[in-house]
């Protein structure tokens, strides 16, 4: 029987796309978990997110999960695990994903909290999945 991936499971993902040089990819595999945790049950969404992930390798990532943990348990009415708190989830410097200049100040206006206290600044629609 599947089981949804925890959150542990997808940085390991992310962190082998980042040694084949596919950031693009590894950030795909990031946002995929709103949508596993979005398709997962109850007690699978706690098992999902109470351990905290080994590293990915890449800081931005790093926040990026967080911010994609923080953001489905909010959208579900859930505590976040005290993990995304720690230090290493929160950029020094501002992060425009799509990496378009003419889309920053839609992203700063309209990033959800989850990842706008993490400098992180993303169009809302790429966390919706097809």
């Amino acid at each position: 029987m599947w089981k949804p991936p925890t959150v542990d499971d997808v940085a390991q993902d992310a962190a082998a796309l980042l040694h084949e040089d596919d950031e693009a990819l590894a950030r795909r595999t990031i946002y995929r978990f709103i949508e596993h945790y979005d398709n997962a049950s109850w007690d699978e969404r706690s098992e999902m997110v109470a351990h905290q992930p080994r590293p990915t390798g890449n800081q931005r990532l790093d926040a990026l999960l967080a911010g994609c943990v923080e953001f489905s348990c909010a959208t579900h009415g859930l505590a976040a695990p005290g993990w995304v708190n720690a230090p290493q989830y929160f950029l020094d410097q501002f992060w425009f994903v799509a990496g378009v200049r003419a889309l920053e100040a839609d992203a700063m206006a309209n990033s959800p909290i989850s990842f706008a206290r993490r400098a992180i600044f993303l169009n809302r629609h790429s966390l919706t999945y097809a």
